[in-house]
């Protein structure tokens, strides 16, 4: 008889479990495949795989009644493909706003053979090409890894949050100070008030980081301290 015509090779990326590959072969009317795991010689066996490779397997056409077989055996091969690991975060990203507004954007680094491509969930098909935060709020992306060659994508995903916080106004002044001198010579203190979850920190210039703890006049003469709303 002829030789069995192969049904094709298999490749897969594997599953959890792991799936088992069988391969097939057709032969001529009036005969049977039987497998083996040579071209020539070996011995016959089952024709399946579920474990991590390749395996090729050789069908050969036997005659039913004469028994005659194949001169020449087919291969077919099976293949079940590892799959990637899942990316390493490069780390969730927490700002305050700028003005005008920063963007952020989530980074994510892949095995080495695979490449990052970004999702808006943990499990389902919807792309995020351009995994970005440009506005007020928060946002999480999920990374996965593709195989280059096999196509494979890692099991699970890398979630990425992204976050721009609002700056809170600016407080409320309690009003300038301004009195004649006692004897002894009192002590004026600055107040404001900050919004509901801020703290007010205090300026000795308008845009300088010298803060102070001491916001207060207990001398001849004026000064100016600058209040600013710290979010908690």
């Amino acid at each position: 008889p002829t030789a069995p015509v192969s049904g094709g090779n298999q490749s897969e990326c594997a599953q959890t479990p792991i799936q088992t590959l069988t391969a097939e072969a057709t032969a001529p009317i009036a005969a049977t495949v039987t497998w083996w795991n040579s071209e020539v010689g070996g011995q016959e066996v089952s024709p399946t795989w579920n474990t991590i490779g390749s395996v090729t397997y050789w069908a050969e056409s036997i005659y039913t009644l004469a028994g005659c077989k194949s001169a020449t055996r087919t291969p077919v091969t099976l293949t079940i493909n590892e799959l990637p690991v899942e990316p390493t975060s490069g780390g969730d990203q927490v700002e305050c706003a700028t003005i005008p507004t920063q963007t952020l954007t989530a980074n994510a680094t892949a095995p080495v053979g695979s490449t990052v491509v970004w999702y808006t969930d943990a499990i389902g098909t919807t792309l995020a090409p351009s995994p970005i935060l440009n506005t007020l709020g928060t946002i999480t992306y999920y990374a996965e890894s593709v195989d280059d060659v096999t196509g494979c994508e890692s099991a699970t995903r890398t979630a990425v949050t992204l976050t721009i916080n609002a700056l809170p106004t600016e407080p409320i002044s309690g009003g300038n100070e301004v009195e004649c001198a006692t004897v002894p010579i009192q002590t004026l203190t600055a107040d404001a008030t900050a919004q509901i979850g801020s703290s007010v920190l205090w300026f000795g210039s308008l845009n300088g980081s010298d803060s102070v703890t001491d916001h207060s006049l207990s001398s001849v003469g004026s000064i100016t301290y600058f209040a600013e709303s710290v979010d908690d």
